[in-house]
């Protein structure tokens, strides 16, 4: 059985933005948590605006029926499942959404060929299970050093180049076939899914969801210097949202950030809250209370901010 680490506080934060270019979004992202338990998805659609829509769509819409039920209504109804099964239950929502996708493509012949990329995280306070399936990507970054890891690796023809050795990872970056996926969702009855169970969160650590729109214009290491820099979620969200867009917004960009805290700086923290608004009433507007926890969040396009120039463009 599952006995999470109850020193961590989970925050968390997600935003998406069609970019510059772009006339629709096709990304469609997801997030469902309280303080302990956050399970977030990005999915990135593909087969022409509508069909790409749509497929995201599908897919986040499937993974919610699936993980949110009358058995599982709070994001803390999972903290008793053990590791394996949580990984099992992430991987057959995958399955089911892959098959919801073709379901549609078969009754709407003009949307054959939809697909769409999708990466889930579960956080159970210390613990991270991932499923994923695409080229969005999942990054942890170290709250102690700043060094960031990509989890998972990309199903694209150019990183398959890159694992046999043919081409220099440096040659990946700008090789014309570097959006050519060889694995999603909606592509086939059957679907080879990447389960992730060994990733491990620590205070000060930031986990990080993000469809390709970011990682065409911002880079690695630029996306670990972001998270750093602040404990907001929701500013580390929207600066990389704003720099993608600032570098030219070529393509839609969905991110979705969870910061992993101390929960004994967070109980002080609300005690001291809590002593306040006895000593000046809860009308105070200068006293900010605690959030509220185990939301449902149904998310949709934002528009893009002016950006920050806290990094140079790239050139």
């Amino acid at each position: 059985m599952y006995r999470p680490g109850y020193g961590i506080r989970l925050r968390s934060s997600a935003r998406t933005s069609k970019g510059r270019v772009r006339q629709n979004n096709e990304d469609s992202i997801h997030l469902w948590g309280d303080d302990g338990y956050v399970l977030a998805v990005v999915a990135d659609g593909m087969g022409g605006a509508a069909a790409g829509e749509e497929a995201s769509r599908i897919a986040v819409e499937t993974i919610q029926e699936m993980m949110v039920n009358s058995r599982y209504r709070k994001p803390d109804d999972y903290s008793s499942v053990d590791s394996s099964d949580l990984a099992e239950k992430l991987e057959t929502a995958v399955r089911q959404a892959n098959l919801s996708i073709l379901k549609r493509a078969s009754h709407r012949p003009e949307l054959k060929g939809m697909g769409t990329t999708l990466t889930m995280a579960f956080a159970r306070r210390s613990e991270v299970v991932i499923a994923h399936v695409g080229d969005s990507r999942a990054y942890l970054v170290d709250g102690q050093d700043g060094s960031i890891t990509q989890i998972t690796s990309d199903h694209t023809f150019v990183q398959a180049l890159v694992d046999a050795g043919h081409i220099k990872p440096e040659e990946a970056r700008d090789h014309p076939m570097g959006n050519v996926l060889y694995r999603a969702l909606g592509q086939s009855s059957e679907v080879d899914i990447d389960l992730v169970s060994d990733v491990y969160m620590q205070p000060g650590d930031r986990l990080v969801l993000c469809s390709d729109g970011l990682t065409l214009h911002v880079r690695t290491p630029e996306i670990a210097t972001i998270a750093m820099s602040e404990q907001d979620p929701v500013i580390i969200s929207s600066e990389l949202i704003d720099l993608a867009n600032l570098r030219g917004g070529k393509d839609n960009i969905s991110v979705i950030v969870i910061v992993a805290e101390d929960a004994s700086d967070y109980r002080l923290n609300e005690t001291m809250t809590m002593a306040a608004l006895d000593e000046f009433g809860d009308d105070d507007p200068t006293i900010p209370l605690p959030p509220p926890t185990g939301s449902l969040f149904k998310l949709s396009d934002n528009a893009y901010g002016e950006g920050r120039d806290m990094l140079e463009p790239l050139q």
